[in-house]
């Protein structure tokens, strides 16, 4: 008798179930137990991802390629780059640092041409100031010594949370606190 060589999933005790479910669906003189052992046989090879034909012939028609091992010369074509985008890459990168080249030459330039038509150093400098921004406190910012006494009068705030809401250290906010139950004033 002829053994079927099934796909290498199927483990032997698998496979000889697989040859035997096959043998009563072809044998069998009852309809019932036909259909019953050819949908068992139909079950066990979807298991294995193969169709019942697939399985019969000895695994799938398809088989994936094996998984091997790739070496660090093929990283670049492991994640989607290749030689030709790095090399735009590259390029654009360049150009990238030509631009800033340009724009500083070109701001040298005009500071150059404003100087030669008489443009002096402390008019420059305001100007230059004029162009950055310049962080101001607010003014109805409140001291945080006193927004912190305040705080721990009334509030139940824990001193990590006052000290983050005032910008104060920690040892600020407890020397305060000390302070406040000693009785005296700021």
């Amino acid at each position: 008798m002829r053994r079927l060589e099934i796909s290498a999933g199927f483990s032997d005790a698998e496979r000889q179930r697989f040859h035997n479910l096959l043998q009563l669906a072809a044998d069998s003189p009852f309809e019932g137990e036909r259909v019953n052992a050819l949908a068992a046989a139909t079950r066990l090879a979807a298991r294995f991802g193969l169709t019942l034909d697939e399985a019969a012939a000895g695994g799938s028609q398809h088989e994936p390629p094996p998984d091997f091992e790739r070496g660090d010369a093929h990283m670049a074509d492991d994640i989607g780059f290749r030689p030709e985008s790095l090399d735009r890459f590259a390029r654009a990168a360049h150009l990238m640092d030509t631009f800033i080249y340009d724009d500083k030459a070109r701001r040298e330039a005009a500071i150059r041409a404003a100087q030669a038509r008489g443009l002096d150093a402390d008019e420059l400098r305001r100007s230059i100031a004029g162009t950055t921004v310049k962080w101001r406190a607010k003014s109805r910012r409140m001291n945080p010594n006193r927004h912190a006494t305040m705080l721990l009068r009334e509030t139940s705030l824990s001193f990590n949370e006052i000290a983050s809401i005032t910008g104060l250290n920690i040892y600020q906010i407890v020397g305060l606190k000390l302070k406040l139950r000693q009785g005296h004033s700021n």
